[in-house]
């Protein structure tokens, strides 16, 4: 092979690898591009209704001394985007340091394996996989239980 035929190649391979590279780059900023818009503290939620990725907003309180009452007894609690209270409150003051931090889905997957369970639950199509068609334990059943 010549010198021309082999730095094409080489060129090819180079411009596959620098492909590969920006689509991944592209499909990871597609995962976390909803959550790279949120600033570094969010005080009102009901701004951000358009983040799919975002299931409730979970307050955290400032700093002990310096948050109010409702603040302190609602700390780690989560809310819905729309019932989410815009921060500082009424009587809460410049000093507030309150903010949410977003809940997003934790799941992956799908919760179940198989799409179809009826196998693995024994509920099979037909009579035959139908246990209440089986005699039962009263004694009109036929069981037998009461002779001991």
């Amino acid at each position: 092979m010549d010198t021309l035929t082999t730095s094409a190649i080489i060129a090819a391979i180079v411009l596959l690898v620098l492909a590969a590279l920006f689509l991944g780059l592209r499909r990871r900023r597609a995962r976390l591009g909803e959550l790279a818009q949120l600033p570094s503290r969010v005080t009102n939620p009901r701004l951000y209704t358009k983040l799919r990725s975002i299931r409730a907003w979970e307050l955290k309180a400032g700093e002990g001394v310096r948050a109010c009452n409702w603040a302190r007894e609602s700390d780690g609690q989560r809310f819905r985007t729309e019932q989410a209270v815009r921060l500082p409150i009424a009587g809460c003051g410049r000093t507030c340091k309150c903010e949410y931090l977003p809940v997003t889905e934790a799941r992956r997957r799908q919760r179940r394996r198989l799409i179809n369970d009826e196998t693995v639950l024994n509920m099979g199509a037909g009579k035959a996989s139908d246990r209440r068609n089986k005699d039962g334990r009263r004694k009109g059943d036929h069981w037998g239980g009461d002779q001991r």
